[in-house]
């Protein structure tokens, strides 16, 4: 009995897998026609980073976790598992694609093909990867995007987000924001952002304010 009660424990704990993709990008780097490879932090909860029998060994969820990112990603990196609070937390490094102006990579962030804005794309290869995963360890992925965005460039931008969180404080639904030049700022995507993309290929996290509301002359 009691081993069948740890086993319905342990079930819904892994039920919801909570993975967390939180890149560090330049807002010149996104805006640029020349895509390029960063690596980003990719965090994934688990129930404990230690085993409980011996805490000198792995816990089986970080071993669970550092398989299903390889198959996932194979060009990751697995980083550390720490403590947060009162969770515990497995950090990966995968490569992400920032800038470019065609889709490439499983997961790219780019300026929006109507000129401004920033775009976040998943390729059908990972989605598909992901739907694998989730079929063969009967567990559902819980995804969340935050990304720090740093405007290196000379001057603020007006823009316009959709649906994001920013910096830890203020829900933005459709409002107004200012990237102030040579600050990082981060913007945490809300479920529905993060469902297209993980689940249609791609949402818009905003667009410059300048081309959203330009006047056009005659």
């Amino acid at each position: 009995m009691k081993k069948v009660l740890i086993s319905l424990i342990s079930l819904a704990l892994l039920s919801g897998c909570k993975v967390e993709l939180a890149p560090t990008i330049n807002l010149s780097d996104v805006n640029s026609e020349t895509a390029k490879t960063v690596q980003s932090k990719l965090i994934v909860e688990v129930t404990a980073c230690n085993s409980y029998g011996d805490s000198r060994k792995e816990s089986s969820d970080v071993e669970e976790a550092k398989e299903a990112i390889a198959n996932m990603f194979p060009e990751s990196k697995y980083i550390e598992c720490y403590k947060e609070k009162m969770d515990s937390k497995a950090l990966f490094e995968i490569p992400i694609t920032v800038g470019g102006r065609s889709s490439s990579g499983d997961i790219q962030i780019r300026n929006g093909e109507f000129g401004g804005g920033m775009i976040i794309s998943v390729s059908e290869n990972l989605r598909d990867k992901i739907k694998q995963q989730e079929k063969s360890s009967f567990s559902t992925f819980k995804p969340s995007i935050s990304i720090n965005i740093k405007n290196d460039l000379d001057k603020n931008q007006d823009i316009v987000v959709h649906g994001v969180l920013a910096d830890d404080k203020n829900y933005l639904p459709y409002s107004w924001y200012q990237l102030i030049a040579g600050q990082s700022q981060t913007f945490k995507l809300s479920d529905v952002s993060v469902s297209a993309a993980t689940k249609h290929g791609s949402t818009l996290v905003y667009e410059d304010f300048d081309k959203r509301f330009e006047i056009k002359k005659d």
